[in-house]
Protein backbone atom coordinates (compact mmCIF):
# COMPACT_ATOMS: atom_id res chain seq x y z
CA UNK A 1 0.00 0.00 0.00
CA UNK A 2 1.40 3.51 -0.89
CA UNK A 3 1.77 6.21 1.56
CA UNK A 4 -1.35 8.52 -0.72
CA UNK A 5 -3.22 4.84 -0.18
CA UNK A 6 -3.00 4.97 3.72
CA UNK A 7 -3.12 9.02 4.03
CA UNK A 8 -6.92 8.13 2.30
CA UNK A 9 -7.35 5.07 4.09
CA UNK A 10 -6.72 7.10 7.53
CA UNK A 11 -8.81 10.19 6.35
CA UNK A 12 -12.15 8.16 5.38
CA UNK A 13 -11.27 5.84 8.67
CA UNK A 14 -11.24 9.13 11.13
CA UNK A 15 -13.82 11.17 9.14
CA UNK A 16 -16.31 8.81 8.90
CA UNK A 17 -16.08 8.33 13.05
CA UNK A 18 -16.87 12.09 12.83
CA UNK A 19 -13.78 12.42 15.42
CA UNK A 20 -13.65 15.93 15.44
CA UNK A 21 -17.05 16.49 16.43
CA UNK A 22 -16.65 13.41 18.87
CA UNK A 23 -13.69 15.76 20.43
CA UNK A 24 -14.85 19.22 19.94
CA UNK A 25 -15.36 20.76 23.36
CA UNK A 26 -12.44 19.06 24.74
CA UNK A 27 -10.01 20.86 22.26
CA UNK A 28 -9.47 24.22 24.09
CA UNK A 29 -8.05 22.06 27.12
CA UNK A 30 -4.86 21.59 24.92
CA UNK A 31 -3.77 24.43 26.33
CA UNK A 32 -3.89 26.31 29.64
CA UNK A 33 -5.28 29.87 30.65
CA UNK A 34 -7.31 32.13 28.51
CA UNK A 35 -6.91 34.51 25.83
CA UNK A 36 -5.02 37.45 25.95
CA UNK A 37 -7.29 39.63 23.17
CA UNK A 38 -9.94 41.51 24.75
CA UNK A 39 -13.32 40.83 23.31
CA UNK A 40 -16.12 42.20 25.36
CA UNK A 41 -17.75 43.23 28.68
CA UNK A 42 -20.72 41.34 30.39
CA UNK A 43 -22.09 41.28 34.24
CA UNK A 44 -20.12 40.13 36.90
CA UNK A 45 -21.09 36.55 37.56
CA UNK A 46 -20.12 34.36 40.73
CA UNK A 47 -16.85 32.52 40.28
CA UNK A 48 -15.45 35.28 37.99
CA UNK A 49 -11.96 36.12 38.80
CA UNK A 50 -11.38 39.73 40.85
CA UNK A 51 -8.64 40.23 38.21
CA UNK A 52 -10.83 40.31 35.22
CA UNK A 53 -13.16 43.10 36.90
CA UNK A 54 -13.18 46.49 34.78
CA UNK A 55 -13.22 48.74 37.53
CA UNK A 56 -13.82 51.65 35.11
CA UNK A 57 -16.53 50.32 33.64
CA UNK A 58 -18.01 49.33 36.44
CA UNK A 59 -17.77 52.95 38.11
CA UNK A 60 -19.79 54.16 34.53
CA UNK A 61 -22.71 51.47 34.56
CA UNK A 62 -22.92 50.73 38.28
CA UNK A 63 -23.11 47.02 38.04
CA UNK A 64 -19.88 45.06 38.05
CA UNK A 65 -18.58 44.73 34.82
CA UNK A 66 -15.54 41.64 33.62
CA UNK A 67 -13.81 41.61 30.74
CA UNK A 68 -13.70 38.85 28.36
CA UNK A 69 -11.24 37.33 26.01
CA UNK A 70 -10.77 35.81 22.93
CA UNK A 71 -9.42 32.34 23.05
CA UNK A 72 -5.96 32.15 21.64
CA UNK A 73 -5.54 31.00 17.96
CA UNK A 74 -2.54 29.73 16.39
CA UNK A 75 -1.48 27.20 18.64
CA UNK A 76 1.45 24.90 17.73
CA UNK A 77 0.89 21.33 18.16
CA UNK A 78 3.94 19.20 17.64
CA UNK A 79 4.18 15.35 17.49
CA UNK A 80 7.47 14.27 18.71
CA UNK A 81 7.17 10.31 16.86
CA UNK A 82 9.24 7.40 17.81
CA UNK A 83 10.45 6.09 14.62
CA UNK A 84 12.90 3.40 16.21
CA UNK A 85 12.97 0.25 13.61
CA UNK A 86 10.75 -1.35 16.59
CA UNK A 87 7.69 0.43 15.16
CA UNK A 88 7.57 -2.03 12.20
CA UNK A 89 6.93 -4.93 14.67
CA UNK A 90 4.02 -5.23 15.96
CA UNK A 91 2.81 -4.21 19.67
CA UNK A 92 2.11 -7.98 21.93
CA UNK A 93 -1.68 -7.01 21.00
CA UNK A 94 -0.85 -7.23 17.04
CA UNK A 95 -0.96 -3.29 17.34
CA UNK A 96 -0.04 -2.06 13.93
CA UNK A 97 2.22 0.88 15.52
CA UNK A 98 2.92 2.72 12.39
CA UNK A 99 -1.02 3.14 11.66
CA UNK A 100 -1.79 4.36 15.45
CA UNK A 101 1.24 7.03 14.56
CA UNK A 102 -0.61 7.70 11.79
CA UNK A 103 -3.49 7.54 12.73
CA UNK A 104 -3.07 10.38 15.91
CA UNK A 105 -1.15 12.55 13.66
CA UNK A 106 -4.36 12.45 11.11
CA UNK A 107 -6.88 12.89 14.01
CA UNK A 108 -4.39 16.37 14.96
CA UNK A 109 -4.58 17.31 11.37
CA UNK A 110 -7.84 17.56 11.39
CA UNK A 111 -7.91 20.14 14.63
CA UNK A 112 -5.26 22.42 13.44
CA UNK A 113 -7.42 22.77 10.30
CA UNK A 114 -10.43 23.81 12.05
CA UNK A 115 -8.86 25.83 14.56
CA UNK A 116 -6.75 27.69 12.40
CA UNK A 117 -3.79 25.97 14.73
CA UNK A 118 -0.52 24.60 13.48
CA UNK A 119 0.84 21.14 13.11
CA UNK A 120 4.41 19.84 13.10
CA UNK A 121 6.16 16.75 13.89
CA UNK A 122 9.73 15.91 15.34
CA UNK A 123 11.25 12.45 14.05
CA UNK A 124 14.33 11.18 12.56
CA UNK A 125 15.75 11.61 9.16
CA UNK A 126 17.45 8.47 7.65
CA UNK A 127 20.61 10.35 7.94
CA UNK A 128 20.59 10.43 11.54
CA UNK A 129 19.61 13.58 12.24
CA UNK A 130 16.57 15.16 14.19
CA UNK A 131 14.40 17.93 12.51
CA UNK A 132 11.16 19.73 13.31
CA UNK A 133 9.36 20.28 9.95
CA UNK A 134 7.47 23.55 9.65
CA UNK A 135 4.48 24.02 10.81
CA UNK A 136 1.24 24.68 8.98
CA UNK A 137 -2.51 23.32 8.56
CA UNK A 138 -3.34 22.39 5.11
CA UNK A 139 -4.31 19.19 3.49
CA UNK A 140 -1.13 19.13 1.29
CA UNK A 141 1.05 19.82 4.84
CA UNK A 142 -0.98 17.08 6.73
CA UNK A 143 0.04 14.40 3.75
CA UNK A 144 3.68 15.90 4.10
CA UNK A 145 4.31 15.27 7.55
CA UNK A 146 2.69 11.04 6.86
CA UNK A 147 5.06 10.98 4.02
CA UNK A 148 7.95 12.16 6.54
CA UNK A 149 7.04 9.83 9.31
CA UNK A 150 6.67 6.99 6.50
CA UNK A 151 9.66 7.82 5.26
CA UNK A 152 11.44 8.04 8.66
CA UNK A 153 10.12 4.62 9.28
CA UNK A 154 10.90 2.79 6.39
CA UNK A 155 14.07 4.31 4.81
CA UNK A 156 16.07 4.98 8.32
CA UNK A 157 18.95 2.20 8.62
CA UNK A 158 18.98 1.01 12.10
CA UNK A 159 22.03 2.38 13.46
CA UNK A 160 20.53 5.87 12.22
CA UNK A 161 17.66 5.28 14.10
CA UNK A 162 16.92 8.23 16.78
CA UNK A 163 15.93 7.02 20.47
CA UNK A 164 12.50 9.04 21.55
CA UNK A 165 15.15 10.40 24.58
CA UNK A 166 17.17 11.92 21.76
CA UNK A 167 14.34 13.67 20.05
CA UNK A 168 12.83 15.04 23.37
CA UNK A 169 15.96 16.44 23.80
CA UNK A 170 16.32 18.40 20.61
CA UNK A 171 12.80 20.05 21.17
CA UNK A 172 13.99 21.58 24.44
CA UNK A 173 17.10 23.09 22.77
CA UNK A 174 15.41 23.67 19.38
CA UNK A 175 11.80 24.50 19.93
CA UNK A 176 11.34 27.86 20.92
CA UNK A 177 7.52 28.64 20.99
CA UNK A 178 5.39 27.36 23.30
CA UNK A 179 3.33 24.27 22.17
CA UNK A 180 0.99 21.04 23.14
CA UNK A 181 4.01 18.13 22.16
CA UNK A 182 2.50 15.11 21.92
CA UNK A 183 4.65 12.23 22.64
CA UNK A 184 4.38 8.58 20.45
CA UNK A 185 6.40 5.94 21.33
CA UNK A 186 6.43 2.39 22.04
CA UNK A 187 9.20 2.36 24.70
CA UNK A 188 11.52 4.64 26.98
CA UNK A 189 14.65 3.35 27.86
CA UNK A 190 15.68 5.19 30.62
CA UNK A 191 12.27 6.36 32.89
CA UNK A 192 14.50 8.79 35.08
CA UNK A 193 15.46 10.63 32.39
CA UNK A 194 11.56 10.69 31.51
CA UNK A 195 10.68 12.19 34.28
CA UNK A 196 13.38 14.47 34.29
CA UNK A 197 12.78 15.62 30.41
CA UNK A 198 8.81 15.80 31.26
CA UNK A 199 9.31 18.16 33.97
CA UNK A 200 11.88 20.49 31.96
CA UNK A 201 9.09 20.11 29.04
CA UNK A 202 6.17 20.74 31.13
CA UNK A 203 7.87 24.29 32.18
CA UNK A 204 7.20 26.24 28.76
CA UNK A 205 4.66 23.34 27.09
CA UNK A 206 1.74 20.85 27.79
CA UNK A 207 2.77 17.66 27.01
CA UNK A 208 0.57 14.57 26.51
CA UNK A 209 2.07 11.05 26.25
CA UNK A 210 0.71 8.14 23.90
CA UNK A 211 2.14 4.69 24.87
CA UNK A 212 1.93 1.99 22.23
CA UNK A 213 1.59 -1.63 22.84
CA UNK A 214 5.24 -2.60 23.13
CA UNK A 215 6.61 -5.22 21.04
CA UNK A 216 6.87 -9.01 21.94
CA UNK A 217 7.93 -12.34 20.60
CA UNK A 218 4.66 -13.51 22.47
CA UNK A 219 2.54 -11.59 20.06
CA UNK A 220 -1.50 -12.78 20.38
CA UNK A 221 -0.34 -13.40 16.58
CA UNK A 222 0.65 -16.74 15.43
CA UNK A 223 3.93 -16.44 16.22
CA UNK A 224 5.22 -20.23 15.33
CA UNK A 225 4.37 -19.16 11.94
CA UNK A 226 6.70 -16.18 11.63
CA UNK A 227 9.90 -15.46 10.31
CA UNK A 228 11.61 -13.61 13.66
CA UNK A 229 14.71 -11.44 13.26
CA UNK A 230 17.20 -9.24 15.09
CA UNK A 231 15.95 -6.10 14.04
CA UNK A 232 20.01 -4.73 14.21
CA UNK A 233 21.65 -7.85 12.89
CA UNK A 234 19.19 -9.91 10.80
CA UNK A 235 20.14 -12.66 12.32
CA UNK A 236 17.66 -15.18 13.07
CA UNK A 237 15.85 -15.88 16.61
CA UNK A 238 15.68 -19.21 17.93
CA UNK A 239 11.75 -19.70 17.31
CA UNK A 240 12.01 -21.88 20.51
CA UNK A 241 12.31 -19.23 22.84
CA UNK A 242 8.98 -17.69 21.42
CA UNK A 243 7.33 -21.45 23.42
CA UNK A 244 8.75 -21.12 26.36
CA UNK A 245 5.86 -20.13 28.93
CA UNK A 246 8.13 -19.30 31.72
CA UNK A 247 9.77 -16.57 29.33
CA UNK A 248 6.53 -15.63 28.35
CA UNK A 249 5.87 -15.05 31.88
CA UNK A 250 8.48 -13.26 33.19
CA UNK A 251 8.32 -11.40 29.72
CA UNK A 252 4.51 -10.31 30.61
CA UNK A 253 5.79 -9.13 34.16
CA UNK A 254 8.33 -7.45 32.77
CA UNK A 255 6.21 -4.49 30.42
CA UNK A 256 3.53 -4.43 33.34
CA UNK A 257 6.35 -3.30 35.52
CA UNK A 258 7.78 -0.81 32.40
CA UNK A 259 3.78 0.30 31.80
CA UNK A 260 2.94 1.28 35.34
CA UNK A 261 6.49 2.86 35.67
CA UNK A 262 5.57 5.11 32.69
CA UNK A 263 1.94 5.91 33.65
CA UNK A 264 2.99 6.87 37.47
CA UNK A 265 5.92 9.24 35.88
CA UNK A 266 3.19 11.30 33.91
CA UNK A 267 0.86 11.00 36.52
CA UNK A 268 4.02 12.38 39.39
CA UNK A 269 4.78 15.02 36.62
CA UNK A 270 1.15 16.55 35.47
CA UNK A 271 1.58 14.44 32.03
CA UNK A 272 -1.61 13.49 30.34
CA UNK A 273 -1.15 9.49 29.46
CA UNK A 274 -2.89 7.50 27.32
CA UNK A 275 -2.45 4.12 26.00
CA UNK A 276 -3.40 2.23 22.62
CA UNK A 277 -2.97 -1.32 21.88
CA UNK A 278 -5.40 -1.24 19.05
CA UNK A 279 -4.86 1.65 16.25
CA UNK A 280 -8.79 2.03 16.18
CA UNK A 281 -8.73 3.29 20.09
CA UNK A 282 -6.72 6.53 19.25
CA UNK A 283 -9.65 8.61 19.12
CA UNK A 284 -11.29 7.61 22.05
CA UNK A 285 -7.69 8.07 23.55
CA UNK A 286 -6.96 10.86 22.55
CA UNK A 287 -10.31 12.18 24.16
CA UNK A 288 -9.31 11.17 27.53
CA UNK A 289 -5.85 12.48 27.12
CA UNK A 290 -8.00 16.02 27.03
CA UNK A 291 -9.99 15.89 29.90
CA UNK A 292 -7.03 14.14 31.89
CA UNK A 293 -5.12 17.96 30.51
CA UNK A 294 -8.49 19.72 31.91
CA UNK A 295 -8.05 18.46 35.40
CA UNK A 296 -4.82 18.88 34.95
CA UNK A 297 -5.05 22.62 34.52
CA UNK A 298 -7.75 23.10 37.76
CA UNK A 299 -4.96 22.01 40.00
CA UNK A 300 -3.38 24.35 39.13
Amino acid sequence: MTITEIVAKKLRLFSRRRVVNILDGNYDSIFKGKGLEFNSLRNYIQGDEVKDIDWRATARSKDVQTRLYSPLRDHRIVVVADTSPSMLISGYSSLNKRDALFGLTTVLGFFVKKNRDLLAICAAKPDGTAVISKFSNSSNHLEQLLRTLDDSIQKTPPQNSLSIEVLLKHILKNLRHRAAIFIVSDSFQDPLMLKNILKKLQIKHQIYYLQLAPSSPFSQSSVEQMALVDIENNNSWQNELTTNAALKREWGEMLRTYLSNIAAICKSTGTSYGYVDSAEQVPDEIRKLFIQAKRYAKRH
